[in-house]
């Protein structure tokens, strides 16, 4: 069995590499047996101005709040106020009898409810910056769509954590901010925990989200908005790793045995991890505020511990998409797409190039961006989609000319497209 002090070299040697290639802001720790073996941070709370991180910083933490609704949830069971098994209906009046009657919590807590995500409803874009409330939440997640039959698929869903929230007030009566400071926070001894926008903004130690540009500069910004029971917290790496050796150790109020994990939570400019793991008592939290780089580490600090290899660490892939495209072209790109697309871990279709399309269209890289649009077209030349896109991108470019061109090949290929037609006919009133 290695050291610690091995082990401690290893990781410092992966977030070095991590940190030179320009893919890691932020800081790690890691304890074995309760007892910090490793600590470091790396980069900037602020980029701009060149702010430090310590570990009092607070980082956005994304979905990992969604283990304090879980614990939270089996701390009910414990106290004998729900059971896993009782559906939705027993206690909240949200979705029509039928559906409330299916869902049941556990469904909830494994995400196989049917419930999607409310993050991508045009209804809370509205939303999103402003005080809002559980309730509004609420009101935009009952009138979508099921995604499934309650019971009979999985998929990753925001929503449901926010129906466990809202069951949480419910059953318990107080908010749910409430219950997290007297069911996690005040067992535990946190300090610094920040639920509300008004109070993080409050916080001077925090750190802003990071963009990484093409160019490989980073651009931070400060960007809070309200924290839900499925994610948004605000907090440090010490709360984190004291819930999350709790979790190791089974001695949060639940009395759960919660065994070995690995968690993430996130957005495109943050991203943490936790994990724990019983058998062998090591235990260790990466926040990172840029990129999905945390999600990268993680498994990797994972298999040293374990004393396993693990995979060299690799740019993201749009970032080595531009590179390839800038040293080899993009015909580079039109015979080697479907390598591409393995190497980006994705399946080769018309998705693919129409993904990172719109990566350097929204990088404001838009002549790349039309370039592997068009390639796009000459590869799917049956799928409206891909004319969509390019007509989009040239629209962005200000050719209007070249937009129309492509919106009419696509209304071709669906021809009662509405808003295609909708779109092509304020085009012509503008020449």
């Amino acid at each position: 069995q290695q050291s610690d002090k091995n082990i401690s070299q290893k990781v410092d040697s992966l977030l070095n590499d991590a940190f030179a290639k320009g893919i890691f802001s932020g800081q790690v720790v890691i304890s074995h047996n309760s007892e910090n073996i490793y600590y470091k941070q790396f980069g900037f709370a602020d980029w701009k101005t060149k702010r430090s991180i310590d570990e009092k910083t607070l980082f956005n933490i994304g979905s990992l709040n969604k283990q304090f609704t879980e614990e939270i949830i089996h701390q009910l069971v414990y106290e004998n106020k729900l059971s896993y098994t009782d559906s939705l209906r027993k206690y909240i009046d949200i979705f029509p009898i039928e559906i409330g009657n299916k869902i049941t919590i556990q469904q909830l807590l494994d995400m196989k409810a049917g419930l999607g995500d409310y993050l991508q409803d045009p209804k809370f874009e509205e939303l999103q910056f402003k005080d809002f409330t559980l309730a509004q939440l609420i009101d935009i997640i009952k009138t979508a769509p099921l995604l499934f039959e309650p019971g009979t698929s999985q998929e990753y869903s925001n929503s449901g954590y926010v129906v466990l929230g809202a069951l949480i007030e419910k059953i318990t009566n107080e908010s749910y901010e409430k219950n997290l400071t007297d069911r996690i926070v005040k067992p535990l001894g946190l300090e610094n925990i920040y639920y509300t926008k008004e109070e993080k903004a409050k916080q001077i130690n925090r750190a802003y989200g990071t963009e990484i540009n093409f160019e490989g500069n980073k651009i931070s910004f400060d960007e809070i908005s309200n924290s839900t029971p499925a994610g948004g917290i605000y907090t440090n790496i010490s709360n984190l790793l004291k819930f999350t050796e709790a979790k190791q150790k089974s001695t949060l109020p639940s009395k759960k045995k919660y065994e070995s994990g690995m968690f993430a939570g996130g957005t495109p400019f943050w991203n943490s991890t936790i994990c724990y793991n019983d058998k062998n008592g090591f235990a260790f939290v990466v926040m990172a505020n840029a990129g999905n780089i945390a999600d990268e580490l993680a498994p990797r600090i994972n298999s040293i511990i374990k004393d396993e290899p693990y995979p060299p660490l690799e740019l993201p892939f749009r970032l080595s998409l531009y590179k390839i495209i800038n040293e080899k072209g993009i015909e580079y790109v039109k015979v080697n797409v479907d390598k591409l697309a393995e190497q980006a871990g994705l399946p080769y279709d018309d998705r693919f190039l129409n993904f990172f399309g719109y990566q350097f269209l929204n990088g404001n890289k838009v002549d790349i961006a039309i370039d592997l649009f068009k390639l796009n077209v000459e590869l799917f030349p049956k799928v409206a989609n891909t004319y969509d896109s390019l007509a989009e991108a040239y629209l962005k470019s200000g050719d209007k000319i070249s937009a129309l061109k492509y919106y009419k090949m696509e209304l071709q290929l669906v021809p009662n497209n509405e808003q295609v037609k909708t779109i092509i006919t304020n085009l012509e009133n503008r020449k």
